[in-house]
């Protein structure tokens, strides 16, 4: 913890500690977190294969593997819908950000909709905390656990330890206590905290976030890299489409892709 203190990191950390007051309540009521409500919601799998042909594909692929027709133009990548990452995110929260858009759901701008399973957690900033060539050290320090070795840099390793365990586990894994909480972090697990912390190790997901991404994120937090420096999010779809419409996506989504059952033809 020495670094933490003298290079002012606990500032960072304690934002991100404030923020797990709502993740323990949750933990506390035992709601257990559900990636499978869509069908609960009346979600029709056929009807979302329709929508999801109609309108998600030009980003997400129709293979739900991120590389639709313009995913060249987003920043960063698409969803990669067919990643194990997903298997963490709850069908709440997607519907959720389809219906209100990625920043109003992270905002708590629903209109009185509440993600039932999982905090909507935005990654805070660390700009008043970490000097810009330490930001740049720590992302190449983390694109090392997907390209299987990390640079010897025992103050990045330190700084990761310090602030980014907690959410994205000591190995960078995405399984630190605060998504976790009371479930096995050596199982599958649904997130408390959503969208899920990143699992690093996932070469499919890192490749979506280029270094200017991940360097406006972790100074400025998601919402600002968003809004100030411009870097896309997934809009609202909640004009153009009723909730049933929406839940169907999510059933279609999880099902095709997530769990990777698509059915056959009939």
């Amino acid at each position: 913890m020495k670094f933490l203190w003298e290079k002012g990191v606990w500032i960072a950390l304690a934002c991100s500690l404030s923020l797990i007051a709502p993740a323990a309540s949750h933990a506390a009521r035992r709601i257990p977190p559900n990636p499978e409500t869509a069908k609960q919601n009346g979600g029709d799998y056929r009807r979302g294969k329709k929508i999801y042909g109609e309108i998600c594909f030009s980003c997400h692929g129709v293979k739900g593997d991120g590389k639709g027709p313009i995913w060249r133009t987003v920043r960063p990548r698409p969803q990669v819908f067919i990643s194990p990452y997903m298997k963490r995110m709850t069908d709440d929260y997607m519907f959720a950000v389809v219906k209100f858009g990625k920043m109003n759901v992270l905002k708590n701008r629903t209109e009185g909709h509440k993600v039932k399973n999982g905090v909507p957690t935005a990654m805070p900033s660390f700009g008043e905390s970490l000097e810009d060539e330490q930001i740049r050290k720590l992302i190449r320090w983390v694109r090392g656990f997907s390209k299987g070795e990390q640079p010897k840099d025992a103050v990045s390793r330190e700084i990761f330890t310090d602030a980014c365990s907690q959410c994205h586990g000591g190995k960078g894994l995405g399984n630190g206590a605060r998504p976790v909480e009371d479930q096995d972090p050596g199982r599958p697990f649904i997130s408390h905290i959503q969208p899920p912390p990143m699992n690093y190790h996932l070469k499919e997901q890192m490749a979506r976030f280029g270094d200017g991404f991940l360097f406006w994120v972790i100074k400025l937090g998601r919402i600002d890299a968003s809004e100030i420096k411009k870097f896309n999010f997934m809009q609202s779809y909640g004009h153009l489409l009723k909730d049933e419409d929406i839940w169907s996506v999510v059933r279609y989504v999880r099902e095709a892709f997530i769990n990777g059952k698509p059915r056959k033809k009939k």
